[in-house]
């Protein structure tokens, strides 16, 4: 994709020995902690009780030119790899970004896709430190971000 720079691996041995194995996977990426400004993200697998590495996406805007949605198709080929080799995923921990969230939908379409739940108390903690109304929630709103959110749900209060 234009104006992104990506480098992307895998682990071989991980993936070859364990990945028919593996039934959960979480992605969760670091921002701002390297001097040439790039996001890096770690593919963590579970398989028999075991966290396991599986590979490594790192990336960054290089000029400002890419279009919008480039990280999530350029991360949702990369998580493709990863589909192919560990088929028996039934369910993703990620944090709230929406691009992660999409191209992991994307690459595990017949999975269970969960927020992390460190990433949810900390989303939790920052509301309650707040001390102001919660934001008005729209389930059209979030269907249009998440088609898999039905617009006619709504949390009762």
């Amino acid at each position: 994709e234009p104006g992104v720079s990506v480098i992307a691996f895998t682990l071989k041995y991980p993936i070859d020995n364990w990945g028919e194995h593996v039934t959960e996977i979480a992605l969760d990426g670091t921002f701002n902690t390297n001097a040439v400004g790039y996001e890096v993200s770690a593919i963590m697998g579970e398989a028999s009780g075991q966290g396991i590495p599986l590979g490594f996406f790192l990336h960054v805007s290089t000029d400002g030119t890419a279009t919008p949605g480039a990280k999530e198709h350029m991360l949702g080929d990369y998580l493709k790899y990863f589909a192919k080799r560990c088929p028996n995923v039934r369910f993703t921990l990620l944090d709230k970004e929406s691009s992660e969230i999409k191209a992991m939908c994307t690459a595990f379409p017949n999975t269970k896709h969960m927020c992390c739940f460190w990433h949810a108390l900390t989303c939790v903690e920052e509301q309650l430190a707040e001390n102001c109304p919660p934001p008005l929630y729209s389930p059209q709103e979030a269907h249009c971000v998440f088609d898999f959110i039905d617009p006619a749900w709504a949390p009762g209060v």
